[in-house]
């Protein structure tokens, strides 16, 4: 194990110094998504205690006009959605996320759940749902860091495609009329 460690590099049993964040913020080749992180307030959430794995695509993938386009959606989501729903967050960010150490061996396909509860598959071949990923296992103080060199595709659900595409406008429409769900699914009261 000691071998395993030291290869990953690091200190003492292979664990670097400083969070995931410091990290993040300290690589100047993932500085479109550390700007992101700052833009969607989710640095103290990646500079805490909690343990996270995250999967950060690099600046020749993910650049910063396309942070500043996420960080310019986010904020105007803010005011109408609890950040939780912010479709930044759970498309983006907790795609690249998930909870608990998680780190891969070449040895074996393995399976994990992302933050927005979207299924990851993690091949042999050092890649997560067929991107490859160019620095694995990056130990930290609260969690596991990865280097990828595309984004993670957001895969929705039919619930979620409905909202994504202007074609099915009307089902969309249908489908989040908070009045027609609240109307259905509450319970009748009984007047006495």
């Amino acid at each position: 194990w000691d071998d395993h460690y030291d290869s990953l590099g690091g200190g003492e049993n292979g664990v670097h110094e400083g969070t995931i964040w410091s990290a993040i913020k300290s690589n100047p080749n993932m500085s479109n998504f550390a700007k992101l992180i700052e833009g969607c307030d989710y640095v103290d959430r990646l500079n805490g205690s909690q343990v996270f794995t995250v999967f950060v695509p690099t600046n020749d993938d993910f650049s910063a006009a396309e942070a500043d386009a996420l960080i310019a959606e986010y904020k105007a989501q803010a005011e109408k959605v609890l950040p939780e729903n912010n479709t930044v967050v759970k498309e983006f960010i907790q795609n690249h996320m998930a909870l608990y150490n998680h780190s891969f061996t070449n040895m074996r396909t393995d399976t994990m759940v992302l933050m927005n509860g979207k299924y990851a598959i993690v091949n042999p071949d050092t890649t997560i749902n067929g991107v490859k990923m160019t620095n694995i296992n990056q130990l930290y103080s609260n969690g596991v860091l990865f280097t990828m060199d595309k984004k993670l595709a957001f895969e929705p659900i039919v619930f979620e495609a409905f909202r994504k595409d202007q074609d099915y406008d009307s089902i969309y429409s249908f489908l989040y009329n908070s009045h027609y769900y609240y109307k259905v699914f509450q319970p009748e009261q009984s007047v006495a």
